[in-house]
């Protein structure tokens, strides 16, 4: 029982923290709304995430994880402050590519996938678990490679999740 306590305790800690981070404030009804759905998400994945005997996803070890929450946050800020100087200099127009991820694991293109739409000026517009695609939407110079595009989505996002030498 102390351990099933434990584990809930430790996910509403990191929910409410990441919650924190979304909203930059700690005004009276932030405070109460990230506690209560910090604990709605907590209570909501328990046979999910985890049972009465610990985690039950470990493809991802908690440091790489940590990093990429790190990464996350500094490109959504990034990527914010690049999206208003694109929107001003309108020398962007919108384009959508497909992206085929070298992950097989359905969690990890989740996780790419919602860092996709965290960040400022993409958005995913369909994930296909079974062929690892993702189709992106986003801002880019006129005449911007497939390449281009794909790159800082491999680089920020994929590489941080793979393990070192092997494929996910």
């Amino acid at each position: 029982m102390k351990r099933f306590i434990l584990l809930r305790y430790k996910l509403f800690l990191v929910l409410l923290a990441f919650w924190f981070l979304l909203q930059l404030n700690v005004r009276l009804e932030t405070v109460v709304a990230g506690v209560l759905i910090s604990l709605a998400v907590t209570l909501a994945t328990f046979n999910v995430l985890y049972d009465r005997y610990g985690y039950r996803y470990h493809s991802v070890k908690g440091r790489r994880i940590f990093l990429y929450v790190l990464l996350l946050f500094v490109q959504i800020y990034k990527a914010s402050i690049m999206f208003v100087h694109n929107l001003l200099t309108d020398q962007y127009e919108p384009m959508v590519f497909d992206l085929e991820l070298d992950v097989e694991d359905p969690v990890l293109i989740g996780i790419i996938s919602n860092s996709i739409t965290l960040t400022p000026g993409t958005i995913t517009i369909e994930t296909d678990m079974k062929r690892h695609r993702i189709k992106v939407l986003t801002l880019a110079k006129v005449g911007t490679s497939q390449e281009e595009l794909e790159r800082p989505i491999r680089e920020k996002f994929e590489k941080l999740l793979k393990e070192r030498g092997e494929k996910v």
